[in-house]
C-alpha cells in the first residue's frame, strides 16, 4: 500500500476556494483504479490544506497522477496556492 500526501497553502479566509478544489478533485481521485481512500484536510485559520490518498500500488498512484495532476495543478494556480508539495510514501504494515 502507498500513501500520496499533497499539501498546499492558501491565504487565510480562502475556505471557499479550498473546498471548491476538494469538491472537484476528491471524487475524481476516488474514482481512479487502486484508490483505497481519499480525504481532504484543512486548517482554515492558517490556510494550510491537503489531500491524503491510500493507493493499492505505486503504479496505481502514478497512473492516477497522470489524470488528476493537470486538474489539481490548474486549480491551485488559479487560487495562487503556495508551498505545494506532493509526495508518495510506502505504508509499512507491522506484522501482528
Amino acid at each position: 500500500m502507498n500513501l500520496r500526501l499533497v499539501q498546499f497553502s492558501l491565504a487565510p479566509g480562502a475556505r471557499g476556494a479550498a473546498e471548491a478544489i476538494a469538491n472537484r478533485v476528491v471524487p475524481l481521485i476516488r474514482s481512479q483504479p487502486g484508490c483505497d481512500r481519499c480525504e481532504f484536510f484543512a486548517d482554515h485559520e492558517t490556510g494550510d490544506y491537503g489531500l491524503v490518498v491510500l493507493w493499492a500500488s505505486p503504479h496505481d498512484a502514478d497512473a492516477a497522477a497522470g489524470v488528476v495532476s493537470p486538474i489539481l495543478t490548474a486549480a491551485l494556480e488559479q487560487v495562487r496556492a503556495t508551498a505545494e508539495t506532493r509526495r508518495l510514501f510506502e505504508v509499512y504494515q507491522p506484522k501482528s
